[in-house]
């Protein structure tokens, strides 16, 4: 077995156990796999590709920094934790802009557009009604964090239905999957944390992440901006 494959093995086996450590509670485990996860994929990543993707190791180190920040829990470190996430998903949003290429639009590809916009516009309009009643003194944060994550998954949407390169495809589901998980663990905290928000937001972190470094393996270098 190739080193890149034994350490997607062990990534996989710390994602395991990352999901199990929050879904039940098991402190030591949580703490124990968020210290490894993000260094592990990042271990793949460069086996994998032999050649870094400097911005792409960048976004995965400021997940890295919020991961830990997390750990001694959101009302502790709420500005570096938002700070850091929010620099991750603004790269997030330089790589879904210069991967967009042009191409006709079919008219199928026009209605699932039309559908996913409306799907997304109605998921915002809901989560927003919630924020004054949960998050009374931080409403403009709430709402910035949630458009942010809901159009980066916009925009990648359409960068992959304009048949984009095949990252795309990688780059839309880690988007999705982010934003699953992150208004999961907004329901953890600040609502209700029924079973399946306490699965779903450490199961779609993980998919998140690999997602993401699968995206910049597959990437094609853009002449737009220096480095990307």
């Amino acid at each position: 077995m190739k080193t890149n494959k034994k350490i997607l093995l062990l990534f996989l086996v710390i994602g395991v156990l990352f999901i199990i450590g929050s879904i039940f509670n098991f402190n030591v485990l949580t703490v124990a796999s968020t210290i490894l996860l993000i260094p592990v994929l990042i271990l793949y990543y460069r086996y994998k590709t032999k050649k870094w993707f400097l911005p792409m190791v960048i976004v995965l180190l400021l997940f890295y920094v919020r991961d830990l920040l997390m750990l001694e829990g959101f009302f502790s470190n709420p500005r570096p934790i938002l700070y850091s996430f929010g620099g991750a998903v603004l790269i997030l949003y330089v790589f879904a802009f210069i991967g967009f290429k042009r191409a006709k639009i079919h008219l199928v590809e026009l209605i699932s557009l039309l559908i996913m916009y409306t799907f997304l516009g109605f998921l915002f309009y809901t989560m927003a009604d919630l924020v004054p009643q949960v998050i009374p003194s931080h409403q403009e944060t709430a709402y910035i964090y949630m458009l942010l994550l809901i159009c980066l998954l916009a925009v990648t949407f359409t960068q992959y239905l304009l048949k984009s390169h095949y990252a795309s495809l990688w780059l839309m589901l880690a988007s999705a999957s982010l934003l699953l998980s992150e208004l999961s663990l907004f329901y953890r905290l600040f609502i209700i944390p029924d079973i399946s928000v306490i699965i779903f937001y450490p199961l779609f972190h993980v998919i998140a992440f690999f997602g993401l470094v699968e995206h910049a393996s597959h990437r094609r270098k853009s002449s737009l901006l220096p480095g990307f």
